[in-house]
């Protein structure tokens, strides 16, 4: 049995994800505190929507684990399963997809 876990990728398509939690809720959060940071260092008005996933995390095996400490493998890849876009936050409002509305 699988967790539901929760990441963020601040500009989707061009960086890799950023940020994991256990709450949908604080990975919003923090994602916010990220975008209001790079808007201000970096001065940047153009920063589009970003993106908020779910990801079933499952336990890895031993010989997935050993891949990972001998650098054939990176944990994520191998433990995070069936990812799906749960929300995008553009700075103005979080939208869930049409699917998680209620």
């Amino acid at each position: 049995m699988g967790v539901t876990v929760y990441a963020y990728a601040v500009e989707p398509g061009t960086s890799r994800i950023t940020g994991y939690g256990s709450d949908m809720q604080q990975v919003v959060d923090e994602l916010r505190r990220v975008r209001k940071e790079i808007e201000l260092e970096d001065d940047r008005d153009d920063l589009g929507a970003s993106a908020v996933y779910a990801f079933d995390m499952v336990r890895p095996e031993l010989d997935q684990l050993l891949a990972v400490l001998s650098g054939d493998s990176e944990l994520p890849d191998l433990i995070l399963k069936d990812r799906r876009l749960v929300a995008t936050e553009s700075g103005a409002s979080l939208t869930l997809p049409r699917t998680l509305q209620k």
